[in-house]
């Protein structure tokens, strides 16, 4: 669907793993990409480390989720602002669609212009080689007052930036909504990906780690509706819920009947 991530694992050609235990398993030779929606178990945050440290790259994206305790946890002092990122100028539908245009020159060869989808930034980033800035028209919306106010930062304000990590590197991004089918097609953000995961001939695989992206609730009535059918399936469950309704039933007429003789 229109938030689905289907268009960007094709174009990467990208995995998907849904478990902390198969994060413990990739090696160095893996792009791996997380979008932190959900709280991390100290467990998961040592596997992060360790594939970082034995050269995997991670691209974290996040915007209002717990990208934070990841950083936390490998003592770096870049964070995710946590406040949206807002360009009433030069944007896309509205100021929460903020255009970007200021690229390093790395990145400034693939990609001339991507469109962020209700975004925050990176602060301290001074030790980290910022590769992307918001334009001079945006701010971060601390109060959440939608229009800029004394002592809000205004930019450029980084919305990517990359560090080394041990033997490996750690790329941030402040928009995992570049992702999503309905954005990706957008300007050069597919370009913008696929910069972020270039895999040169070292046979490097791009994989997504979906075992922190929360489930909307038609993700969960499906699976509610799964395991009731599962549950329905068995002989025993079948047998019980008959009886169940027998004896709702059988009260239920009773009871009527009980009142029907006083009446007479």
């Amino acid at each position: 669907m229109w938030n689905g991530v289907r268009l960007s694992l094709n174009s990467l050609d990208a995995s998907i793993i849904n478990t902390p235990k198969q994060v413990a398993q990739l090696n160095g030779s893996n792009i791996l990409i997380s979008i932190p929606y959900t709280p991390y178990k100290n467990d998961e945050l040592t596997s992060y480390k360790k594939f970082v440290n034995n050269g995997g790259t991670l691209v974290l994206m996040d915007d209002f989720g717990y990208g934070n305790s990841i950083l936390g946890y490998l003592n770096i002092d870049c964070r995710f602002s946590g406040a949206p990122l807002l360009d009433p100028l030069y944007c896309y539908k509205n100021e929460w669609f903020p255009k970007v245009t200021d690229f390093s020159p790395s990145v400034r060869k693939e990609v001339k212009e991507i469109i962020l989808n209700h975004a925050t930034a990176l602060i301290n980033t001074d030790k980290t080689e910022v590769i992307v800035w918001s334009s001079l028209s945006s701010y971060l919306d601390q109060n959440g007052n939608e229009s800029w106010d004394e002592g809000e930062l205004k930019g450029p304000l980084p919305v990517a930036t990359k560090l080394h990590f041990g033997a490996g590197t750690i790329i941030l991004v402040s928009d995992p909504s570049v992702l999503i089918n309905s954005i990706l097609i957008k300007n050069n953000n597919m370009l913008f990906i696929k910069y972020l995961t270039n895999s040169d001939a070292n046979g490097e695989k791009v994989i997504l780690d979906s075992s922190h992206l929360a489930q909307d609730p038609m993700e969960l009535t499906k699976s509610k509706l799964f395991r009731i059918k599962q549950v329905l399936s068995q002989p025993y469950a079948v047998l019980g819920i008959v009886s169940l309704l027998f004896i709702i039933s059988s009260t239920y007429m009773l009871k009527i009947g009980g009142s029907i003789g006083r009446k007479s």
